[in-house]
């Protein structure tokens, strides 16, 4: 769902790319979404032949996702790819693939913590942690 938002932002732009994700089927609703963000290298997969569309959406995959979006809009995201990730108490959490899309995301303020000072990296993101981290994006001053 969160790629098709994307991807509607976009114009839903026409895609010709041949994806290889065995579990998108054609002709769905989000069909075309995918095949646009796996063309522009804004997803790739859990693998090269499976995307995964009905699992739930992580934070970590969330700033991911967000992070390699921002980088083919053009918006420089290399800058809080070093940015600490000091006062999360679990920051240890956050998956190698993805250290620094979450810096980035917490160095422009998209990610900035549920509680307890965590990010809570691996957990689904809820419907409203989506929409404020999108939200974010939007407005940030790029």
């Amino acid at each position: 769902m969160f790629v098709t938002v994307l991807y509607r932002m976009e114009g839903e732009p026409k895609s010709d790319y041949a994806m290889t994700f065995k579990d998108v089927p054609e002709n769905t609703w989000y069909t075309e979404a995918v095949r646009w963000a796996a063309e522009n290298g804004i997803v790739n997969g859990f693998d090269e032949e499976t995307f995964g569309p009905n699992n739930q959406l992580t934070r970590e995959q969330l700033a991911t996702i967000l992070c390699r979006y921002a980088n083919w809009k053009g918006i420089m995201t290399t800058l809080g790819e070093t940015t600490p990730l000091t006062g999360f108490t679990d920051t240890r959490d956050v998956s190698d693939w993805a250290i620094k899309s979450v810096r980035w995301a917490v160095s422009v303020g998209i990610i900035q913590g549920v509680g307890n000072d965590t990010i809570s990296p691996k957990t689904s993101a809820t419907r409203a942690q989506v929409a404020t981290m999108l939200m974010r994006y939007v407005a940030m001053d790029l």
